[in-house]
Order: structure tokens, then C-alpha cells, then sequence
């Protein structure tokens, strides 16, 4: 595995604007390339708290983009939505040399907790066709849900938002029967976003036709629950990464598009 740390992907948004790109050992024209969002309730953490995550995917034979992007102190949604789908364009694009030799036509997108709402919100406002698959570990799938606090709403969305302004943010109102393949994963004994939130998604999935795979478990201790306790950096559950290789294997995302 190699790392080139610090890509900016967004000049103009400084240290918040860069990402660190992961290489396996092997890079083919088939190399598969996934997008990774760090999450912190849309107001803290970094690409750090996603290292084991990029580690975990370089493994299983992908080029990996974890990034940061710009926080609710930098100003209020959609602007971290934004960010990430400028990574995910820029991506695309094909702006960063070292990944000429990839597929990089789709991509895989991934995050937790925040930045499990950011994934759905970057993949599912991008073409389908240049989107293998969603994963969004833990997330804020139904903006409704979380942030339940009035001050956090309204720090969220810069005021007291509309119906319009919610739904606009709302992973669920985006879902239709020709989005890509999704993974959700969470506890039922979550304590930061509630389970009823991937409830809340997997229904509407459901209802639409859209291809959900869910993963349900009742782990609990520690709110999300996602992490193998102690782990540096921090590596997710066996089971977690075992429900992501399913679902990589089922809708073939690591096979570029014939």
C-alpha cells in the first residue's frame, strides 16, 4: 500500500479542502477507486478518524480517497455536501495522476455516521451511472431524525429551515428506483443517530424499488458502535467489514462497467 497524502481537491478551502489518496499493491485498469467521509456531526473530526477504513478497502484492491471537507463553522449546509461532491468530481475527472491507470468511471462512496449522510447525498446527486455503490455506516439516512436538538438544526441548515430546505437534505427524498446499490449498517442500540433513521431509509428503498442491502446487529457500549474498542487507528468491526465485502461481491463493484 502507498499513500500520497494532502491532494487538494479544493484549493480555496485550505487543509479542509485536501485529501489523502491509497494505492494497493497492485494497480490494474481495473482498479477500483472509493470516495471515504469522515463523519463528526457534520461539525468536527477529520480524515483520520478514517485511516482504518482506507486501509480496509486498499486491501480488498481499492484506490482510496479519503478526505476532509469543510465543517459547519465554515458555514451552514450545503456547503460540506458540496465539498465532498467536488471530491467526487474531481475524482472523476481524473485530476489526480496517479490514478490514470484505474477505473475511474464509478465510484464507490463511503462514510459514517455524518459522513454516512454526505455519502448518500454526494452519491445519490451524482449520475447513476458513475456510482458502483453506497455505504453509509451508522448514518444520518433520514435528516428528520438527526439532529433532534433546534440549536443543532438550525446551526445545521444556517436558520430555522423550510420543508423545502429539509427535504432538499434529505438522502430519502433522492431515492428512486435507478439509484445505485446501498448499504446501510447500524445498531439497534445506537445512542448518537438513532436506529430509526435506517429504518426510516430501508423503507423507502423498499417502497421505491431502489437495491438496499441492510445490515442490522445489536452491538451497544459506545455509541455507534462501529469500532473495534482500542483499535489505532480506529478499525471497524469484524462484521462490518464482513457485511462491506458482501456487498461488494453481490453487485460486482469491484468489476468495472463492460
Amino acid at each position: 500500500m502507498r499513500v500520497i497524502p494532502q491532494i487538494a481537491y479544493l484549493p480555496e478551502a485550505g487543509e479542509r479542502g485536501v485529501g489523502d489518496l491509497y494505492l494497493p499493491e497492485r494497480v490494474s485498469p481495473g482498479t477500483p477507486i472509493a470516495l471515504l467521509i469522515h463523519g463528526g456531526g457534520w461539525s468536527s473530526m477529520d480524515k483520520s478518524r478514517m485511516v482504518g477504513i482506507a486501509e480496509f478497502l486498499c486491501e480488498q484492491n481499492f484506490a482510496v480517497f479519503n478526505i476532509n471537507y469543510r465543517l459547519l463553522n465554515a458555514g451552514p449546509w450545503p456547503l460540506c455536501g458540496d465539498d465532498c461532491k467536488k471530491a467526487a468530481e474531481f475524482v472523476l475527472a481524473k485530476h489526480i495522476p496517479e490514478l490514470d491507470i484505474c477505473n475511474c468511471e464509478r465510484l464507490l462512496i463511503v462514510g459514517g455516521s455524518a459522513g454516512g449522510h454526505l455519502a448518500l447525498m454526494t452519491g445519490l446527486r451524482l449520475p447513476p451511472r458513475q456510482v458502483s455503490g453506497i455505504i453509509s455506516l451508522s448514518g444520518v439516512n433520514d435528516i428528520t431524525v438527526y439532529p433532534t436538538d433546534e440549536s443543532q438544526r438550525k446551526y445545521f441548515f444556517g436558520g430555522e429551515p423550510t420543508e423545502e430546505e429539509i427535504a432538499a437534505a434529505n438522502p430519502i427524498s433522492l431515492i428512486t428506483p435507478a439509484a445505485p446499490p446501498i448499504l446501510c449498517t447500524h445498531t439497534i442500540f445506537d445512542t448518537v443517530v438513532s436506529f430509526k433513521a435506517a429504518e426510516n431509509f430501508v423503507a423507502k428503498c423498499h417502497e421505491v424499488g431502489a437495491k438496499i442491502e441492510f445490515y442490522r446487529y445489536d452491538r451497544s457500549g459506545d455509541g455507534h458502535c462501529l469500532w473495534i474498542q482500542g483499535s489505532s487507528p480506529p478499525k471497524l468491526l469484524p462484521e462490518l467489514e464482513q457485511a462491506i465485502m458482501q456487498f461488494i461481491a453481490k453487485y460486482a463493484i469491484a468489476t468495472p462497467t463492460p
